[in-house]
């Protein structure tokens, strides 16, 4: 009975420390879960679901091959769907059961241009004929748009993959096990040379041996499949992205709103560089483009006449976004470059189209800013008639505007903290009041509020308003018995209107762009503004 009992330990021992070390060679799980699928040639892009490059551990890879220069941008799926249109577009939205990615075909019509560098992204990486993006974040709504030039057959194949941490936790203690059975079978076979055994001992072993290998043997063969059972397939796992928001998203992340800031920027500067009107309207509109417009005129004809600051961009003070899912889009930014701080609004035409700027003021020296709502979260976008302030938006550009023409002991100035661009307005119409007088002329001055006006919430009780005041001051020659006086023009009105002196009206027209806070109760106060030249005019 020994020597079967030693030769039954020695070979389980064998058995289930082999299958230990399969389990750890052979039958070891790949260091990788990959999926691939191959996109159809008549497919331009492709978008891969929110929750897709986690539906295992990250960090997830995600490459796409093809042929010329590739982009993967992401997004939340929100913006990536309106990006698309009605382009067509391959949906990855699962895995498929023989180890692929399920991909749903979406019709359309639309062409599709090359989604690189478009300021809706929220970042992108781009290669040639390959682009390969890592990914550890939460799915959250994040969703990726892959695709090269915008036409069909780019995109040829894309795989997600993930790294294997499946664990064997029954291979080293199989091995133990076995190792353990296999030298206990030894030690047997060494004491059993010691001990004499009967004839009758010897088939009786004979007999019991038998009956106990009947019995091992069905062990032997339970124990591979235990082991093949329990590699059976699992459910494929679903992507999990969070719900959709109930209300709208914030419009631009940080490090998308520093991207959009440096592309505004430089472009602006370049077309300031050579006047061009044509380049600063790929990144200009609104009130932004008719002050530099405007600028630009005035330049050709007065050299050393200046243009509107650039755009202050060394830093992003406050991402101040607004919450939004909707076009075109509204954002705005507080920055900085030296001790020249900004509040710069953006707008977006169309989700493909670039942000361009669509006013800039100079925020007032040692300004107090109200708390802005987290960037992550967003503000409102106020409807400028909402009366939810102490005064409307609307009004409180146009209240300005009036007290501008009308002086500091108007009514509509009382409306508002002393500031000292009105005080600046002021004194200089008395000066130029007292001027004209002098000179037997007369000066008469106009403010016409704008209705391009942008209103953004706060944290608080609060609302920061951007508008436009229209300014002109006319100052005419005295008239009297059919007798007109002449005027004497200095810069930049004589180069404008091309003569010295003349006996016609002269109108100088500026345009200013202002910033407000308004509060729920108090006076509404003045926080920035940006004046320039616009034109001057014989009438």
């Amino acid at each position: 009975m020994r020597y079967t009992l030693a030769v039954i330990l020695m070979v389980v021992g064998v058995v289930v420390g082999g299958l230990g070390i399969l389990q750890k060679t052979l039958w070891a799980p790949d260091d990788q879960i990959t999926a691939t699928t191959e996109i159809d040639a008549d497919t331009p892009a492709v978008v891969v679901d929110p929750g897709m490059l986690n539906l295992y551990e990250t960090p997830a890879t995600l490459e796409a091959k093809g042929s010329g220069d590739l982009t993967i941008a992401q997004a939340p799926i929100e913006n990536v769907d309106a990006w698309t249109g009605n382009s067509p577009v391959a949906h990855v939205t699962g895995l498929a059961p023989d180890g692929g990615l399920t991909v749903k075909p979406e019709n359309g019509d639309a062409k599709m241009p090359s989604p690189a560098g478009a300021d809706l992204w929220t970042a992108e990486v781009t290669g040639a004929d390959s682009v390969k993006l890592d990914w550890t974040d939460d799915a959250n709504r994040t969703g990726f748009l892959i695709a090269g030039s915008g036409e069909p057959g780019d995109v040829k194949t894309v795989t997600i993959s993930w790294p294997n941490h499946a664990e064997t936790p029954w291979a080293i203690p199989l091995m133990i096990i076995g190792g353990a059975l296999f030298v206990g079978g030894i030690v047997v076979l060494f004491f059993n040379r010691k001990s004499a055994k009967k004839e009758k001992n010897r088939r009786t072993a004979r007999q019991e041996r038998r009956r106990k290998l009947a019995e091992y043997g069905t062990a032997f063969a339970i124990v591979p499949v235990l082991a093949l059972s329990a590699c059976g397939p699992e459910e494929l796992p679903k992507p999990e992205p969070s719900e959709a928001p109930s209300t709208a998203a914030a419009g631009v992340n940080d490090d998308q709103a520093k991207r959009i800031l440096d592309s505004v920027a430089d472009d602006i500067k370049a077309a300031d560089k050579k006047t061009d009107s044509a380049k600063l309207k790929k990144r200009a509109t609104g009130p932004a483009l008719q002050q530099r417009e405007d600028a630009y005129k005035v330049q050709e004809k007065v050299e050393k006449q200046k243009l509107p600051p650039a755009v202050a961009k060394e830093k992003v003070v406050v991402n101040y976004t607004a919450a939004t899912d909707s076009w075109p889009r509204m954002t705005s930014l507080i920055t900085s470059a030296g001790n020249d701080t900004q509040l710069l609004v953006l707008t977006q035409e169309d989700p493909r189209s670039d942000y361009k700027l669509w006013s800039q003021t100079q925020l007032v020296p040692g300004t107090k800013l109200p708390d802005i709502p987290d960037s992550r979260q967003g503000s409102a976008l106020l409807d400028p008639k909402t009366k939810d302030f102490v005064t409307t938006p609307e009004k409180a550009v146009s209240d300005y505007a009036k007290a501008l023409g009308s002086g500091k002991d108007s009514k509509e100035a009382k409306k508002f903290e002393t500031d000292d661009f009105s005080k600046s307005i002021w004194k200089n119409q008395a000066a130029q009041k007292k001027s004209a007088e002098d000179g037997k002329a007369e000066v008469d001055y106009k403010y016409t509020s704008g209705k391009e006006i942008v209103a953004q919430g706060t944290a608080g009780d609060a609302a920061v308003v951007t508008g436009v005041v229209e300014a002109e001051s006319t100052i005419s020659p005295e008239s009297v018995d059919g007798r007109t006086g002449t005027l004497t023009l200095s810069t930049p009105q004589k180069e404008l209107t091309g003569s010295d002196s003349t006996q016609k009206p002269v109108t100088t027209k500026t345009t200013q762009v202002l910033t407000f806070l308004v509060p729920k109760d108090g006076k509404v106060r003045l926080i920035g503004g940006l004046e320039t030249l616009s034109g001057v005019e014989l009438k």
